[in-house]
């Protein structure tokens, strides 16, 4: 009996710490647990950009560029489009754009010579214009990376796409002249004839789809973390179109030259042909342009 009381007062105390011990382990943990959810509820994830998407504008002049490029003048190019920035460095996006160029005739040659018939040409023509309308898909790419609180950047962009090309009817009006003198020099006026695409195939309007590419550079100012301003230079290149193109008939071994130096050409290679003044060829420009950004 004395063994048992002793037994079970050594005991006791044992049982006692053991309880004090495992109270204080679960308290523990639960304090451990309710300051980690605490933690948890108070994190909140960081987007890697303030503002990622981007809609712009631009408008510029465009020029033909090359040799025998067209009879255009100076066009005018707007574009549309979205980007989307995936990184500090590459924004990918699509965009609509136009772009037209108007028949320049200070840039048709006009003088051709009927050596058979020994009478002159002067030709001019009406319409002729052309328009793209494309879209394609931006490729941007920041040689300067860029964040939210970025100012300045440089960048280069890629742009395929896919164009409806189209092109004015064409008029042509052709006048003679004859040597009436006798002096070598092409001077009287013996009327004028004028042609149209009832006439020739080659002069009615034209449309088609096609495609190509434009590469360029740009610098993009940002006054704030909203808007942005930038200015690009690109160079484009189209697939074989239906445009106008004097200069690319004249070949060196068909001048003819009057007695007072005026150079012609042989109308049997030029204007007699059924295709003139009309090419079918890539077409290859460049353009300047300024623009707004709206940033989101």
């Amino acid at each position: 009996m004395q063994n048992f009381v002793f037994s079970w007062s050594i005991s006791t105390p044992k049982n006692h710490l053991m309880k004090k011990h495992y109270l204080f382990i679960f308290m523990f943990v639960l304090a451990a647990a309710s300051v980690f959810g605490q933690d948890e509820g108070t994190v909140k994830a960081k987007q890697r950009f303030e503002r990622d998407n981007t809609i712009f504008f631009s408008v510029g002049p465009s020029f033909v560029i090359g040799k025998n490029l067209g009879d255009y003048s100076t066009g005018l190019a707007f574009e549309a489009g979205y980007l989307k920035r995936r990184n500090k460095i590459l924004s990918l996006g699509a965009s609509l754009s136009y772009l037209s160029y108007n028949y320049d005739r200070a840039k048709t040659y006009p003088n051709y010579y009927d050596e058979d018939n020994d009478f002159t040409l002067e030709i001019t023509n009406t319409g002729g214009d052309i328009s793209l309308l494309s879209l394609g898909a931006n490729i941007k790419v920041n040689l300067i990376p860029v964040g939210d609180n970025t100012k300045f950047t440089v960048y280069g962009i890629v742009h395929p796409f896919v164009s409806m090309v189209s092109r004015s009817a064409i008029s042509e009006t052709a006048i003679l002249y004859v040597d009436e003198n006798q002096d070598g020099v092409y001077n009287e006026s013996s009327g004028q004839v004028t042609y149209d695409g009832s006439d020739y195939d080659a002069l009615k309007s034209n449309s088609k789809f096609t495609g190509g590419a434009y590469l360029g550079f740009g610098v993009e100012l940002f006054p704030s973390n909203q808007f942005s301003f930038f200015a690009q230079a690109t160079f484009s290149y189209t697939l074989p179109v239906s445009y106008l193109s004097t200069k690319s008939y004249l070949h060196d071994e068909d001048r003819y030259q009057d007695a007072n130096g005026k150079i012609y050409y042989d109308a049997y290679t030029t204007v007699y042909q059924n295709e003139f003044p009309i090419i079918k060829k890539g077409f290859t420009g460049a353009s300047l342009r300024v623009g707004l950004a709206y940033n989101f």
